[in-house]
């Protein structure tokens, strides 16, 4: 008998699927091995919280909770998409708030010992993307009742919005982490070598993660043209 060869959706569905496991394993190696470092560095201290919060709430949750909606992860696969939607906003409410305590914790510590505020690059762009949250989570809830809302504003215009808020948030909340790649906590606690490996996960973290979201723009920029 003559074997049935691969079809073309069917390797790309493969590709997806190595792709998706690569990327829930950078995710995993990064998150522990800062965990590990807030260990060392001592959770007694108020900027290993700041540390570790904004890690989890950007590196682990938000990334979760932007490729559970793509058809190649494999944990959500069988979920509806109303089920998607919402454990997505379960996973990005608690990651947000991870973030939001974190930054605070950071603002605070800086204050009671009278440092300058946002006076880094990773500071700065850690503050924008903060802004960019806030934005996100208030079109993510017009995103969210676009029907009941659809009298004010298209469904199409809501959820666009979101979407791109999001990335920007997101984006920009991995960048100040790879800046944060070069504080003392990590320069301390680790060789030259893990800090480099971290980065290179960390930029193709958010590369990977970011597939299904161009994918959704780009085919609501087209309908949008239509």
């Amino acid at each position: 008998m003559e074997k049935k060869s691969s079809s073309p959706n069917e390797w790309l569905s493969m590709v997806d699927g190595i792709f998706n496991t690569i990327n829930h394993t950078m995710i995993g190696v990064v998150c522990i091995y800062t965990s590990w470092l807030c260990w060392i560095n001592g959770f007694d201290k108020l900027y290993t919280w700041h540390v570790f919060l904004t890690l989890i709430g950007y590196h682990l949750l938000m990334a979760e909770g932007i490729v559970l909606f793509y058809s190649g992860n494999g944990w959500t696969q069988k979920l509806s998409h109303t089920h998607k939607r919402t454990v997505h906003w379960l996973v990005e409410v608690v990651g947000c708030t991870c973030c939001v305590v974190g930054i605070a914790l950071e603002i605070y510590f800086r204050e009671s010992t009278n440092r300058r505020h946002f006076s880094s690059t990773h500071s700065i762009v850690g503050l924008i993307s903060l802004v960019f949250l806030a934005l996100t989570l208030v079109n993510g809830l017009m995103a969210l009742f676009a029907v009941e809302l659809r009298r004010r504003i298209k469904p199409l215009y809501s959820k666009l919005s979101h979407y791109l808020t999001g990335t920007v948030c997101f984006v920009l909340g991995m960048v100040a982490i790879v800046l944060a790649y070069e504080k003392r906590i990590y320069k301390q606690n680790t060789i030259a070598e893990g800090v480099t490996m971290m980065t290179v996960f960390t930029i193709a973290v958010t590369v990977f993660s970011m597939v299904g979201v161009v994918k959704t723009v780009y085919n609501l920029l087209k309908t949008l043209a239509k």
